[in-house]
């Protein structure tokens, strides 16, 4: 059975419930039986909507990240979750409303800003890469862009991030940039949509490096 099939049984079993016996019986002679179908509906709510909530953009979906930024990832997905108070809105939409789309409709809320929270997570990873032969003082190299988040170094020529390159990754130096990355997080985000929205429409997927610096080198 879908999964948001099964919660709309579970609410409408509830409803019906509550219409039929008054709240003070249910808790009481009917205790057992109230409270199982109070703990299903928990379940199955969680289950329905925590894999849309907790999405994450398509080039970061599956990759293997440092544990810092899966650490900040999770941090992020808390934060959003109280400071929406979502925990109270989604108690509302089960035990009092008894719907099923207006919990999917806050999933995808909480969905939206995590997303926005990871998309800026990627711009404040972007740093250079240094090593020893960029701090040669008589004849410097350039040091490299690279994204500590997704471990790509982003390609001047094609203006894609790509994997880095068998014996590429040395000691290295990062030298990130603190500041205001919400503008940057925004212009990715807007841009990873528009390459989505392009690939839906021709069928094809989306040029590498065409949604933002990183996202095309990503490869998802």
């Amino acid at each position: 059975m879908e999964q948001a099939e099964k919660l709309r049984e579970l609410l409408d079993k509830l409803r019906r419930n509550k219409e039929k016996v008054p709240l003070p019986v249910l808790k009481t002679k009917y205790k057992a039986a109230y409270e199982k179908l109070v703990e299903d509906i928990k379940t199955e709510a969680k289950a329905y909507a925590l894999p849309i909530a907790t999405r994450l953009p398509g080039w970061i979906s599956g990759r293997q990240v440092k544990e810092e930024y899966a650490e900040r990832i999770g941090e992020e997905f808390n934060r959003i979750y109280a400071e929406g108070d979502y925990a109270h809105r989604i108690g509302q939409a089960l035990y009092k409303r008894y719907s099923a789309d207006e919990v999917r409709q806050l999933a995808e809320e909480i969905n939206r800003s995590l997303q926005a929270a990871v998309n800026k997570i990627f711009d404040e990873a972007v740093c250079l890469y240094t090593t020893a032969e960029n701090w040669n003082p008589e004849n410097p190299v350039i040091p490299k862009i690279y994204n500590d988040l997704v471990d790509k170094f982003y390609d001047e020529t094609t203006k894609q991030w790509r994997d880095p390159q068998p014996g590429e990754k040395k000691d290295a130096l990062l030298i990130f940039i603190k500041g205001d990355k919400e503008k940057g997080g925004q212009e990715h985000e807007q841009k990873q949509e528009a390459a989505e929205k392009k690939e839906v429409a021709t069928g094809q997927q989306p040029a590498a490096g065409s949604a933002a610096p990183g996202t095309g080198g990503a490869g998802v």
